[in-house]
């Protein structure tokens, strides 16, 4: 589906500022020391040489196995979305939920994804930023208001339609203002466990959203990972994950069960 990405659509994206509903579980400091020497005993993944093609039909399968499951775990939380995926031929690992569905993936994340599993999950956990209604939510009104604004700007003209593939194509160039989107550390966990629960509904092992977090761990520090920058992922973030996995697996991954 296609809807004009107009600076107006920012008003109803920064009505709201509620809280995260999810609480991160606490995590003890044996748990964050197991997790980062876990960490210290991987390599960082190296960027793959795909072309811009590939890499757009990379993103365009993971996004359509990937749009049933995130409606599915809007409805659970009370909520109707609809999806547009958006390709940004930029080569940084960085995407962005930028509200009203629209999900902006880089070239650079299908790139440093091991697995169709781990991009599955960079693009689920931006899908459950906006399940969580995390765009509307934000307290960081101001910064997130620019920061879209550009990014609508830019995709404006940069695309006519819904290619074959079902992608549709952005500008590149908007990296700087995917930079800036920040959510807090409650939002941030919240997203990665409603990402985990995208996955799995699409069918995919959620041992790989695992990976892809102790990838990024390990890229950290590296300039050309714009993701990193606004979705930190260290011992504690992956710590919280394994915590939150284990109660939405307890929960018999009942999405609303799982959020206090």
């Amino acid at each position: 589906m296609i809807r004009p990405a107009l600076p107006w659509l920012l008003l109803p994206l920064l009505a709201g500022c509620a809280p995260a509903l999810y609480q991160p579980p606490a995590i003890s400091a044996a748990e964050q020391q197991a997790v980062l020497a876990e960490i210290g005993q991987g390599q960082a993944p190296v960027r793959r040489e795909l072309g811009d093609a590939e890499s757009r039909l990379a993103i365009a399968r993971v996004a359509r196995r990937l749009a049933p499951a995130g409606s599915t775990v809007c409805q659970e939380l009370g909520r109707s979305c609809q999806w547009r995926f958006i390709y940004d031929p930029s080569r940084e690992l960085n995407a962005a939920a930028t509200g009203e569905g629209d999900i902006v993936v880089q070239r650079g994340v299908a790139e440093y994804a091991r697995t169709d599993g781990e991009l599955a999950f960079v693009i689920a956990h931006e899908m459950a930023h906006h399940a969580a209604n995390h765009v509307q939510s934000t307290t960081q009104r101001a910064q997130l208001g620019a920061a879209l604004g550009g990014i609508l700007a830019s995709l404006a003209g940069a695309y006519a339609g819904v290619a074959t593939d079902g992608l549709a194509q952005g500008a590149a160039g908007i990296g700087s203002q995917l930079a800036v989107i920040s959510y807090s550390k409650a939002q941030e966990r919240e997203a990665d466990a409603l990402g985990a629960a995208i996955l799995r509904r699409a069918g995919y092992d959620v041992a790989e959203a695992r990976s892809m977090l102790l990838a990024m761990a390990r890229l950290s520090g590296r300039s050309e990972t714009g993701l990193l920058s606004t979705h930190p992922a260290g011992p504690d973030r992956i710590a919280s994950f394994d915590a939150a996995i284990a109660g939405m697996q307890a929960a018999g991954w009942r999405v609303g069960a799982a959020r206090p």
